[in-house]
């Protein structure tokens, strides 16, 4: 047969499904790579042969699971939700130091914007005493945050 596949006349039972012999060689892993397909797709669309399969293992194949292996996995994932729970806040540090900085750039235009004089109507500005103060304050507080991130990184990294 061109094209075909050549495959063991003992995969099979006359009924179509798979034969006993051929779930104690795929449990063992003798199938060959072609025969190993065959039969994984014929298990994957075959009820039956699915319920043979499973029902074929002991409770004596299966792997126990090593004394203190759930406490470890319970562990790890505690710990990578901490870990996002700090990547989160250090986030929110950022971004607001980013938002501070904005808040600077911008009210330094006004600050220039405020100092400056209108000829032609020849009004003049209010003072911004106010304005200045608040952005010496966010100046000081944007300092110490950045100061306070550096700080921590560098905690962290020893």
């Amino acid at each position: 047969m061109e094209g075909g596949i050549y495959l063991r006349d003992s995969l099979f039972n006359n009924n179509g499904h798979i034969s006993d012999s051929c779930i104690k060689k795929f449990k063992r892993g003798d199938l060959d790579d072609r025969e190993l397909i065959v039969v994984s797709q014929h298990i994957e669309n075959c009820e039956k042969c699915i319920q043979h399969l499973t029902g074929s293992f002991d409770d004596s194949e299966f792997k126990k699971v090593p004394f203190g292996f759930e406490e470890e996995v319970k562990n790890k994932i505690v710990k990578y939700k901490k870990k996002n729970r700090q990547l989160l806040f250090y986030s929110l540090r950022v971004s607001l130091a980013a938002c501070i900085s904005l808040i600077f750039v911008f009210s330094s235009t006004l600050n220039f914007i405020a100092n400056t004089k209108v000829k032609t109507l020849e009004i003049s500005s209010p003072k911004f005493t106010v304005v200045n103060s608040i952005n010496m304050e966010l100046g000081n507080f944007t300092n110490k945050i950045i100061n306070m991130e550096v700080f921590n990184n560098e905690n962290e990294k020893k």
